[in-house]
């Protein structure tokens, strides 16, 4: 198999998923990160359905509004669309960081990585758990305190269409999609933050101690018989050795 930018294609095989290779503690916390990893990228997969699910309702209200009154009214909520977008951006970075971190992990965990590399996706990933909150915060705040507004017609008319157009309804706080999504990216918020530590941890005991094995490991071509033939010389050498009588 080619060898492509030092990563030997022949470790990517089908067998590298199962229990025994992913979560094996043979790797200083590839466990522990490649669990978190698909927390992190799950949750905010979830939040970002969810979302992507809500911003699609809202953005029909506005135009099903505008063609039920031939452009007359017009739907006034771009506050709960902008924060929608921003969970969705957000949240297909954490998928695209995480997702490649636990590629490799599960693929190259021995290989180490230049530093400049290493600063480059911690710097991303602290960039993405940022984003995530101000997300989180953004939304939590539109949703608990806005309200869209409707405006182009008389209060009658505005009665009438509300009620008409119950949902999604114009109090955003009323509809459980996005109490759903504000819930589920709060908690994707604290397995990035999870991911991201663990994340710091492993790169920087790779750092420290090398490739990122737990347990002191034999150099490459190390053999295993020159050990015990060393040891049987140390052996004649003390048997050999006259002893003093003090």
């Amino acid at each position: 198999m080619p060898v492509i930018w030092g990563f030997d294609l022949s470790k990517m095989r089908w067998g590298a998923f199962r229990n025994s290779e992913m979560y094996s503690r043979k790797w200083y916390m590839r466990r522990e990160r490649l669990i978190l990893d698909q927390l992190a990228m799950n949750v905010c997969l979830a939040a970002e359905c969810t979302a992507t699910y809500s911003l699609a309702k809202y953005e029909d209200l506005q135009d099903n509004v505008a063609l039920y009154t031939n452009y007359a009214a017009k739907v006034h909520n771009n506050d709960i669309i902008a924060t929608q977008v921003l969970i969705i951006v957000f949240c297909v970075f954490v998928a695209t960081v995480y997702g490649a971190d636990m590629f490799f992990l599960i693929f190259w965990p021995e290989r180490k990585y230049p530093a400049w590399y290493n600063v480059a996706r911690i710097g991303l990933a602290l960039f993405i758990l940022l984003g995530v909150w101000a997300a989180a915060l953004a939304s939590t705040i539109v949703v608990a305190a806005h309200v869209a507004g409707l405006t182009g017609v008389d209060e009658q008319s505005k009665q009438q269409i509300i009620a008409f157009f119950y949902r999604p309804p114009l109090v955003y706080r009323d509809w459980p999609v996005n109490i759903a999504y504000i819930v589920l990216l709060w908690l994707g918020l604290v397995f990035t933050l999870g991911a991201f530590i663990a994340m710091l941890l492993g790169v920087r005991y790779e750092g420290n101690a090398g490739s990122g094995f737990t347990t002191v490991q034999p150099l490459p071509g190390y053999d295993e018989s020159t050990k015990e033939g060393e040891n049987e010389l140390i052996d004649k050498s003390a048997a050999s050795t006259p002893k003093s009588n003090v």
